[in-house]
């Protein structure tokens, strides 16, 4: 299977990724390369399945789902939630 970044998104739309794609594939190709190879290295690290998806928008007063306290709080970290979320290896 080729591992680059238009495979990494897949034929479908990309649940959520806060880096604009148009962008990224502006980036040359060893870069496109290189972010295509920690994406996939992100998925066969976390099981982010429970964690709700953001929706992205550039309006104004757009309401958002709203996160659990404890993915928001990078200061004090729940190190028992987020180790939840990590792949079993």
């Amino acid at each position: 299977m080729k591992r680059d970044l238009w495979s990494w998104f897949g034929l479908s739309y990309a649940t959520w990724l806060t880096l604009p794609r148009i962008m990224m594939h502006e980036m040359p190709d060893e870069w496109k390369q290189k972010m295509a190879d920690l994406l996939f290295e992100w998925d066969e690290t976390w099981d982010s399945s429970s964690v709700p998806s953001p929706f992205v928008t550039a309006r104004k007063n757009n309401r958002f789902t709203k996160w659990p306290s404890w993915l928001l709080n990078y200061r004090h970290p729940d190190k028992e939630q987020i180790n939840k979320l990590r792949r079993k290896p």
